[in-house]
């Protein structure tokens, strides 16, 4: 009987399955600090801790938090002086460690761990030599729990005591619930065996799997500086997952949303396609008018190439043209200047004319009007037939007088547009002093004009008032 090949197959199991535990274990030494083996020494420095009896090998070493390196060695001073000069190792982006840098040993929690906190220091600072040792100025004390109670009065500590003893009083009598955790261990187990028995039924593919992952180490093997390189950035990748996996664990617990929003999105974008398929029905003929007028812009082309071809006697033309215009327009800044105030000064002008443009309008044509009437003269006159319509009325007011009768509604400066005051009917009066009148519901009324508003002032009549610098209106204006 051959017993050859199960014995094989047994060894090729057994060999897998001591490979894939080691590739556990060395995962599992990895994520939790060790060194790498044959990995580079980098920068390491001295620092001397008075209280590092908690200080472990491979301890972390942060800054604000982040974890810059490691402690890879820890001695007793050399000098008996109770101190232990702690080697610690930090990585090339945040090496080297400056002179003015401060240390101290702090814990993670209340249970220990201790790490290094360190400041890498200023960079103006000189650099500490790779080796040396950092000054002991610049290494603070630790404080210890017991130290930090003790800045609380008493009766904080009293309350802390309290709650501890009840924190013992409520975990007493729960050991049988941490007996039950370990007893779980057998199930484990078991499920383990389960997993060696399917291996055991797949020896086929699991010997398959076996030469090439030894193939595949062979090729790994093949460029050693390669796979050095890898091994860091792999440890670097799963420190900073590490770091990060609150931040990874949120984004896992959001991913659900992520789909959920995801779903509608692309619901919406099917609906929005489906819509959209109308409007490229409909430029279709767009496109088949855009290709007549991409064949008149090819026939056009050679006539823009000539163009651009000869267009250098232009430019050469330009070398003597440009200077003279730019002297030309230097020339008229003195012009230029000079017409700035007047036209500054102009501008209160036209506001006046445009306040009574009706006025102007009306002077502008009764002049054309009256002239552009042709008649025809009578016999034997010797007028030309050109007649300017006159009313004249005759009255009290026609003639100076010393004083203004009552009737009299006389106003020189009337409104723009002659306008009436909303609610009335007469046309307002400058003022009513010489009627006694006090409304225009009285017979004969009398209506006092409101007075206008002109460059933001309200007068009895408009006054226009030069300009100040830059064309501005004096203040309150």
């Amino acid at each position: 009987m051959n017993t050859e090949a199960p014995t094989l197959g047994r060894l090729l199991v057994i060999s897998g399955f001591a490979l894939t535990c080691f590739c556990l274990l060395l995962f599992l030494w990895l994520a939790f600090g060790g060194p790498i083996p044959l990995k580079p020494q980098g920068y390491r420095v001295q620092v001397a801790f008075t209280d590092a009896a908690t200080l472990a090998d491979q301890a972390d070493v942060r800054t604000a938090g982040v974890k810059i390196g490691r402690v890879v060695d820890k001695q007793l001073a050399p000098d008996g002086g109770n101190k232990t000069i702690a080697t610690i190792e930090l990585d090339s982006k945040y090496a080297p460690m400056k002179a003015d840098a401060r240390a101290i040993l702090r814990q993670k929690t209340l249970l220990g761990e201790t790490y290094v906190e360190v400041t890498t220091g200023s960079r103006g600072a000189p650099n500490v030599a790779e080796g040396a040792r950092l000054p002991d100025g610049r290494v603070a004390q630790a404080v210890e729990f017991d130290e930090l109670l003790s800045t609380f009065d008493d009766p904080t500590r009293k309350a802390f005591r309290q709650w501890m003893a009840s924190a013992a009083t409520a975990g007493a009598g729960r050991g049988r619930d941490l007996n039950d955790a370990l007893g779980n261990l057998p199930v484990f187990a078991e499920n383990a065996a389960g997993v060696v028995d399917v291996l055991d039924d797949r020896r086929a593919a699991l010997r398959d799997l076996v030469k090439n992952t030894g193939r595949t180490f062979e090729q790994l093997t093949a460029d050693e500086d390669a796979l050095t390189e890898l091994t860091e950035r792999n440890s670097e990748l799963f420190g900073e997952l590490a770091q990060r996996r609150e931040s990874l664990a949120d984004s896992i617990r959001i991913f659900p949303t992520f789909l959920d929003e995801s779903r509608l999105t692309l619901a919406r974008l099917r609906t929005f396609s489906v819509n959209t398929e109308p409007l490229i029905r409909d430029l279709e003929p767009v496109l088949d008018d855009l290709q007549p007028t991409l064949v008149s812009l090819r026939r056009l082309s050679p006539d823009l190439e000539n163009l651009f071809d000869n267009v250098n006697p232009l430019i050469t033309a330009g070398d003597d043209g440009l200077p003279a215009l730019s002297r030309v327009l230097r020339g008229l800044d003195p012009t230029l200047a000079a017409t700035g105030p007047f036209l500054q000064q102009l501008n209160p002008l036209l506001r006046f004319l445009e306040l009574n443009q009706a006025k102007v309008t009306d002077f502008l044509n009764i002049g054309p009007a009256a002239l552009g009437g042709i008649r025809t003269p009578p016999p034997g006159s010797k007028s030309n037939g050109h007649a300017l319509p006159q009313l004249i009325m005759a009255g009290s007011e026609s003639l100076p007088a010393p004083t203004r009768s009552s009737t009299n509604r006389g106003n020189a400066y009337r409104l723009p547009g002659n306008r009436r005051d909303p609610g009335t009917l007469i046309l307002p009066s400058f003022d009513c002093n010489n009627s006694g009148v006090k409304g225009p519901t009285n017979t004969p009324g009398c209506n006092v004009q409101r007075p206008p508003s002109f460059e933001g002032k309200t007068q009895r009549y408009p006054n226009v008032e030069p300009a100040q610098s830059g064309g501005r209106l004096k203040p309150g204006g």
